[in-house]
């Protein structure tokens, strides 16, 4: 039972916007034109033509060979001192040579000698040699930190007197890990781990062992090489597709209104150069208040899709009222609506400093307050561009 508690404690470590009318006829915003094409051609498909062999220096590797050294320190078995010792420690060496597959399964062969202090009641200390093979799979391929755990069996001396001496069978389970190259100049890695060995010398005995030191990969490189992987050629088949876009404005020709726009030139929806004022219709607010209708909203998703094409033109949001009203009273109510618009634009990912709000309220009329209709005209949102 003791042996199994020890072996289960170890085990634990492991683991835009306006009025509610408009005057002049719509202005088009592009909602989503097309990127320019260069030529009236589109990739359609794509044909697979031929297969190639990476060569092995492409191909994955296994890990491959290494050697380490480590220093170690055990917990004996309180066990052990049956014959008058008083063993609280131990320490001594290992050396191990390793190999590692892609898989991350690998084999270790490991020597060690340990020095076991009997203290004062003994003439002199005990000692131990011996060689194990483990099995030991790790969830890594040693070019970074990777933690294994492994499991094995061995033989060992235990030199304790002359009468006492023995060799026997051991087994031993642990966890440890290695990191990936500690310096820039060469392969050294660290490496610690942490062992429960039950030694079968005379009662038996489970003692634990703790072991820190480094590792190198050997034979000259860092991986044996995996079969050589292949990898599919492919061949660009072009069609045409008619959609030529001479001027580059992101229009294509089919549907340009305005062809041959000089390059760079801010265009709309059918292709034509901005104007410095755009009068969004159908952009509408509830009664005497600055809180935007939906269906206004669905419009200004135009004018964002506008702004994000061109990110480098600074525009204002200016509000417009009639003269229904006190001059104060209208001159609030527009600036609050333009602030509206720009808060929605804001929120739909256009940053702040690309656009302002100001508001007019009845100073720039575009009809005559004295009838309805001009009135219904007044009452808007425009977006004017700044430059």
């Amino acid at each position: 039972m003791r042996h199994l508690a020890v072996f289960a404690g170890l085990s634990l470590c492991a683991v835009v916007p306006a009025a509610l009318a408009q005057e002049a006829a719509p202005v088009p915003i592009p909602p989503t034109a097309p990127e320019p094409a260069a030529a009236a051609t589109e990739v359609v498909a794509e044909e697979v033509v031929a297969t190639v062999e990476t060569t092995p220096a492409e191909a994955a590797t296994d890990p491959g060979h290494y050697f380490g050294v480590l220093g170690t320190l055990g917990k004996p078995d309180s066990g052990r001192d049956n014959n008058g010792a008083d063993i609280s420690h131990s320490f001594g060496a290992a050396f191990y040579y390793g190999y590692q597959w892609a898989n991350q399964w690998g084999v270790e062969a490991q020597g060690f000698t340990e020095v076991l202090e009997t203290g004062a009641a003994r003439p002199v200390d005990w000692y131990r040699y011996g060689l194990n093979l483990d099995l030991v799979y790790a969830w890594g391929d040693r070019s970074r930190f990777t933690p294994f755990v492994l499991i094995g069996v061995g033989g060992n001396r235990n030199d304790v007197s002359p009468l006492d001496d023995g060799i026997d069978l051991f087994g031993n389970v642990g966890l440890g890990f290695v990191t990936g190259p500690v310096f820039k100049t060469n392969d050294v890695r660290v490496r610690g781990e942490l062992r429960y060995v039950y030694d079968n010398f005379q009662a038996g005995y489970g003692d634990a062992r703790l072991g820190l030191g480094i590792e190198v990969p050997i034979f000259g490189s860092k991986g044996v090489s995996a079969p050589a992987a292949t990898v599919e050629a492919v061949k660009i088949v072009e069609v045409q597709t008619g959609l030529l876009d001479s001027d580059g404005d992101g229009v294509v020709d089919s549907q340009d209104q305005c062809p041959d726009t000089p390059a760079g030139s801010r265009v709309d929806g059918n292709g034509c150069p901005l104007p410095k004022v755009l009068k969004l219709h159908g952009v509408t607010f509830e009664l005497e208040k600055a809180r935007l209708r939906p269906d206004a909203k669905t419009i200004l998703g135009d004018i964002v899709l506008l702004l994000k094409k061109y990110p480098d033109m600074k525009v204002e949001i200016a509000g417009h009222t009639d003269s229904t009203g006190s001059q104060a009273y209208n001159q609030k109510l527009s600036e609050e609506r333009a602030a509206a618009v720009r808060a929605f634009l804001i929120e739909s990912g256009i940053p702040e400093a690309q656009v302002s709000s100001r508001g007019y309220g009845e100073l720039e009329p575009v009809a005559d307050n004295a009838s309805y209709e001009g009135r219904e005209l007044n009452r808007r949102v425009e977006l004017r561009i700044l430059d």
